[in-house]
């Protein structure tokens, strides 16, 4: 039952999670996808409002840290390759392998932070409930049509 309320739910919600906003510009209204995971992370992990009370800001700084990690790494990848120097090339490596030591180490400590709040199991299903929201929102997104363009192959 708890399954079939949450995609109800979910149902619901699509059509405007990622509905044009701003002007016609296509996007999506980031504080109802922001309060959609609160929401399915919540129903997934069953925490209760003494948890919700303590885990949600410390897992609010965590995404907004590893958002900008995510940003850092693809600024790193969006560079002229057609003028792409093999000294240039090594710095981009060791500059993602940074980035990833950075995004690596950031999850460890947030993971002694959920637990002190959740429960082992519950830090466990953290992971795969952030997964399974990223996947959900793919779903919605390709039954609406909104699929992302591919881009071409390089030559």
């Amino acid at each position: 039952m708890k399954k079939l309320s949450l995609l109800i739910w979910m149902a619901l919600i699509s059509s405007s999670l990622l509905a044009q906003h701003r002007g016609g510009k296509p996007g999506y209204d980031r504080e109802k996808l922001e309060a959609a995971k609160i929401a399915f992370i919540t129903q997934k992990l069953d925490i209760t409002p003494d948890q919700a009370e303590e885990f949600w800001p410390i897992y609010n700084e965590f995404e907004e840290k590893r958002r900008n990690i995510h940003h850092q790494m693809r600024k790193t990848s969006q560079v002229e390759k057609s003028s792409l120097t093999n000294e240039k090339a090594t710095e981009l490596i060791n500059s993602k392998i940074a980035l990833q030591e950075e995004l690596l180490n950031l999850e460890k400590k947030s993971i002694e932070k959920f637990s002190e709040t959740l429960s082992p199991k519950q830090v466990f299903l953290l992971q795969e409930a952030d997964r399974e929201f990223v996947k959900q929102l793919f779903r919605m997104n390709r039954q609406r049509g909104n699929r992302p363009k591919k881009e071409a192959p390089i030559p």
